[in-house]
């Protein structure tokens, strides 16, 4: 085979180019795909995370709630003995 000038490319030198190019592609696209399942995951599990957030909120809210009634009865019933022992 006859040696090529310079700077010159053969069918050979474009068809391993294509090939990695290719390869380099698929491991792209490869990526894209494991983050966008990722991205999926994690947008359920910070949903699930506000659920629960919320859920305690309202949990607490019933706690304060309780207790401030309880506070109350409490301060009755002692204004009440209070004034029946005098």
């Amino acid at each position: 085979m006859a040696e090529l000038p310079a700077g010159q490319v053969t069918v050979a030198d474009l068809y391993r180019e294509m090939v990695e190019v290719r390869g380099e592609i698929v491991k792209l696209v490869t990526g894209f795909s494991l983050a966008e399942e990722r991205h999926v995951a994690n947008r359920e599990v910070h949903q699930d995370h506000e659920r629960r957030i919320r859920t305690l909120e309202r949990g607490w809210w019933k706690v304060s709630g309780a207790a401030a009634v309880i506070s109350v009865i409490v301060s009755l019933v002692i204004t009440l003995v209070t004034l029946r022992m005098r």
